[in-house]
């Protein structure tokens, strides 16, 4: 087996490797980038926008989307005969 001063080292460095890897996740989560942060966009009178109402909280939400961030239906290419 391990002899006991060795052992101990062992199991300190693991403690110190584990805390060190719990660290960096806290960070990079801490740091990692969400939509909800991000400032809001003021639409200009001539951009075309939907706005839906969401019933579905206590207090109706309002989203408004841009004509270009809606999901686009592409076509399916058809064989010219």
């Amino acid at each position: 087996m391990i002899a006991p001063v060795t052992d101990r080292a062992l199991w300190g460095v693991v403690a110190l490797a584990l805390s060190f890897i719990v660290l960096v996740i806290r960070i990079l989560y801490t740091t990692a980038w969400r939509p909800e942060h991000e400032p809001h966009q003021v639409l200009t009178a001539a951009e075309a926008a939907y706005t839906y109402t969401c019933h579905c909280h206590r207090e109706p939400v309002h989203i408004t989307l841009r004509a270009s961030e809606l999901p686009r239906k592409h076509a399916r290419g058809h064989w010219r005969r």
